[in-house]
């Protein structure tokens, strides 16, 4: 089992001209904006929204490689806290429990004492004793225990194993075990499991303290499972590489010895057209120190992408992706898009085939769980394939389009790997 903080207290002050669903959410803002304040380089994400049983809940992301913290407020004054913490490292367990000590100082909170036997509390005791010595202990049991299981699997023939992977994306990439700091090989897994020790490097923050190496293992996270690899088409990548370009910059002024990505960092410059002095030192280093082996970036190659409604399609990894207010999703390049629409509560007749459209549904497709029927449009500069597609009673729309006639095949397999989970 992963390593999960889950504290329990009740909040300090009041806003008595509220009432208390209002309170509880108000109070949240507060926690927010501190947040954002005094922890304002490792906030990605913070919002407040509507949790179990009405009661207000604020999200918050740290890392790139960790799951949200989850603060939630209910109105008698009670305040729950979980985050899972595995998934980065003993740095990032104890900079999280500094982080949420500072927080009940700041708000006069009263924490409850650890009670393991209804599961609250910090596991590794750091929170309430301020002893880091079994954070790390801790750490390497779950990995031992995580690497034991994947070896097991792997005995009996199984494959396609990922370790700490955020939910959303499933990439198509050699390893017998994908991590948020890449893949490892059969002989890592059996070396970790016969000394955990040896597999520190899987975890993008191990040393405690906010310094280079934190900074760089947060750059190298993002380069392996979020950057997409072509010039920014969107600004949300285009801010993405500028994150990951200037934590790579501010790791190597803090410490120039650590083994830097040198060839990925140059071409994230590349990408955003990034010259000077620093620049040009990346470029040399980058041809001085040569690395071997494939590069960083597990969406060089394709990713499995998990869709509203259950739904999921392969696509190739360099695919821009946005969500439409109407709930549609979108990947694109600079040629081709493919677009998705669920059709199981509402349909909107615009994105429904035209009646010509229909007359033609000429090509068929019958997969394990999914069926489909579509046409498809190909000239030089217009080629289109919109399909209308079933899994049980759930239906969806896809339209690919693209501008080169060669594609046709990707076109092809991209509306055939269309799956829905739920029929599984």
């Amino acid at each position: 089992m992963s390593l999960k903080l889950l504290l329990a207290g009740r909040r300090g002050g009041s806003e008595a001209f509220l009432s208390p669903p209002d309170n509880a959410r108000s109070w949240l803002r507060k926690v927010e904006r501190w947040f954002r304040q005094g922890a304002e380089e490792w906030v990605r994400d913070a919002y407040v929204e509507t949790g179990p049983r009405g009661a207000p809940t604020l999200k918050l992301r740290l890392h790139p490689a960790a799951g949200e913290v989850s603060v939630l407020a209910m109105p008698d004054t009670r305040l729950v806290v979980s985050a899972e913490t595995s998934a980065v490292g003993p740095g990032y367990h104890v900079f999280l429990c500094d982080l949420l000590r500072a927080l009940g100082v700041e708000f006069g909170i009263d924490w409850a004492d650890a009670n393991e036997a209804m599961g609250v509390g910090d596991p590794t005791g750091y929170f309430h004793t301020g002893d880091a010595g079994a954070v790390e202990v801790h750490m390497l049991a779950w990995l031992q225990e995580s690497v034991g299981r994947v070896l097991r699997m792997r005995s009996r023939g199984e494959s396609g194993f990922a370790m700490s992977m955020r939910f959303g994306h499933t990439f198509e990439h050699p390893g017998a075990l994908l991590t948020p700091m890449g893949p490892r090989d059969e002989r890592w897994l059996r070396g970790v499991y016969d000394d955990p020790r040896r597999g520190m490097d899987v975890f993008p923050w191990w040393k405690p303290g906010v310094g280079a190496h934190a900074r760089l293992g947060r750059a190298l996270s993002l380069l392996w499972t979020d950057v997409v690899w072509r010039p920014p088409l969107l600004s949300e990548e285009r801010s993405l590489l500028r994150e990951v370009a200037r934590t790579l910059e501010q790791a190597w002024r803090e410490d120039a010895s650590l083994a830097y990505p040198w060839r990925e960092w140059r071409e994230v410059l590349g990408y955003l057209g990034v010259g000077g002095t620093l620049a040009e030192e990346v470029h040399r280093r980058a041809e001085t120190h040569a690395t071997r082996g494939p590069p960083l970036g597990y969406r060089r190659g394709a990713v499995q992408v998990a869709l509203p409604a259950g739904w999921e399609i392969r696509i190739p990894g360099s695919l821009a992706e946005v969500y439409l207010g109407d709930g549609t999703w979108v990947a694109r390049d600079h040629r081709r898009s493919v677009r998705f629409v669920p059709l199981e509560d509402s349909v909107d007749d615009s994105v429904l085939p035209t009646t010509e459209e229909r007359r033609v549904l000429e090509l068929e497709h019958r997969g394990k769980r999914v069926s489909g029927r579509a046409s498809l449009h190909v000239e030089p500069g217009d080629c289109r394939l919109t399909a209308l597609c079933s899994s049980g009673r759930h239906r969806a729309l896809c339209v690919v389009s693209f501008d080169d006639p060669e594609e046709e095949d990707w076109a092809l397999g991209t509306w055939r790997s269309l799956d829905h989970a739920a029929a599984a």
